[in-house]
């Protein structure tokens, strides 16, 4: 009994704590990371001129907390002009220790950027990030790109971009020769973020406004998070299903024992046969014995003996408001029911009325309680006539060195204190050496 209420509350705290952890992590435990034209990181602008052979220039400036990139796109041999701000988010003194930042917590990123002067011109967004199995801190080409190109004309301002959204350039894992299984998006030490209009850009004059780019994410990682809540769970399975498992080899050990003990007993049955047969009589109802039948039982030659008390809670309810037809129903199951799960050494009488009271020979103290365990929970999940929900209390004894009478007289107190406890309990008497 007490380990199904250990059990029962350790689930519930599992089941509370559960949806707890869930709604918190749903719509709590958010964090943010923004980089507007007041942050501390190295800010610069680069164009399609120089080393890549293109005549484009670009200016940029802080303004008002944003960035204003000024870019002028000049027709050239360059198939790809462009003009872009990078913001560099490693500090390139200690670079070795450094590997950026990592923004693989985050789940979205919002752009605030918009052209002032060309609706239709596209706005590319791209993460370079470092991986110590590919990349090389002295040549930023082995930076991976993760990147989007989107056009502010057709997306909500700001641009709300999912990190998972985030694709890597072809060209580039063709070009550094990235085997698939490192082809992936990565965030983990991103290195810079880049900003830059988008490919097929006409020529002319163009002044791209940076506001803010805000990332958006969760304290801890969600699949982590959940991945954690399953192991948890998984772990407290296992738990249970050993327990169950132990217990039911310690139900197997039992059992084989009281095979043998039934060859003890075959001996003293058959003296006590005849003499059970002359004597015992049954109750007419339920079948089973009654107080003359039970008293044979009662042997000087079972050193141990153990004996249940079973009352059925609110009887007197149940004939009042169903009738004595359903009542006497209700008994000839619950005495068929003890019957068919006590054991074959086990004897059962009606003791009067709703009480019933079952011996169990060879049989411990501990061994009758986990038995009266295993029935209470029976009764209490059974179907009954009329949908009645019906319960038992029971008070258990092991005979010491006293009388029938005085011996019976301790389990009938201990039904009592079960009943006088709140009923559909087990309570065990103490020994009559205590008492």
């Amino acid at each position: 009994m007490q380990r199904n209420y250990l059990n029962n509350t350790i689930l519930t705290s599992l089941i509370v704590v559960t949806f707890i952890v869930i709604l918190l992590q749903e719509f709590s435990f958010n964090k943010t990371f923004s980089i507007t034209g007041d942050t501390e990181f190295s800010v610069s602008n680069v164009n399609d001129s120089g080393d890549n052979g293109g005549k484009s220039e670009s200016s940029l400036k802080a303004e008002n907390g944003q960035f204003i990139l000024l870019c002028k796109i000049v027709a050239s041999d360059f198939l790809w002009p462009f003009c872009e701000i990078t913001i560099t988010l490693f500090n390139s003194e200690d670079i070795q220790q450094q590997y950026g930042i990592d923004l693989s917590t985050y789940d979205t990123v919002n752009i605030s950027a918009k052209y002032e002067n060309h609706k239709n011109a596209s706005i590319r967004f791209q993460i370079r990030s470092f991986n110590e199995k590919y990349s090389s801190l002295t040549d930023q080409n082995t930076w991976k790109y993760n990147g989007l190109e989107y056009q502010p004309k057709n997306t909500q301002y700001p641009a709300t971009i999912p990190m998972n959204s985030l694709q890597v350039s072809t060209w580039w894992l063709i070009e550094n020769q990235i085997p698939i299984e490192l082809s992936a998006p990565e965030f983990e030490h991103a290195m810079v973020i880049e900003i830059a209009t988008g490919n097929g850009i006409s020529p002319g004059e163009y002044k791209l406004i940076i506001e803010k780019i805000e990332f958006l994410g969760k304290r801890f990682n969600t699949r982590k998070l959940y991945i954690t809540i399953i192991v948890i769970w998984l772990l407290f399975a296992t738990s249970v299903l050993f327990i169950q498992l132990s217990r039911s080899k310690r139900k197997l050990i039992r059992a084989e024992r009281r095979t043998h003990e039934l060859k003890q007993l075959n001996k003293l049955l058959n003296v006590e046969s005849k003499v059970l047969k002359d004597q015992a009589e049954r109750d007419p109802l339920t079948g089973a014995l009654n107080r003359s039948g039970i008293q044979a039982i009662f042997t000087e030659e079972l050193k141990v003996l153990s004996l249940m008390f079973v009352d059925i809670d609110h009887f007197k309810k149940v004939n009042d408001e169903y009738g004595h037809t359903i009542g006497d129903e209700i008994l000839k199951k619950f005495a068929k029911l003890l019957s068919e799960n006590s054991r074959t050494t086990d004897f059962l009488a009606r003791w009067g009325g709703e009480e019933f009271l079952l011996v169990c020979p060879n049989t411990d103290l501990f061994s009758t309680a986990d038995l009266a365990e295993d029935i209470r929970e029976i009764i209490e999940s059974s179907l009954w006539p009329k949908g009645i929900r019906l319960t038992a209390s029971f008070g258990i004894a092991q005979r010491d060195n006293e009388s029938p009478t005085a011996f019976i007289d301790r389990a009938d107190k201990a039904l009592y204190a079960a009943k006088a406890r709140g009923r559909n309990l087990v309570v065990a008497s103490k020994s009559s050496r205590n008492t």
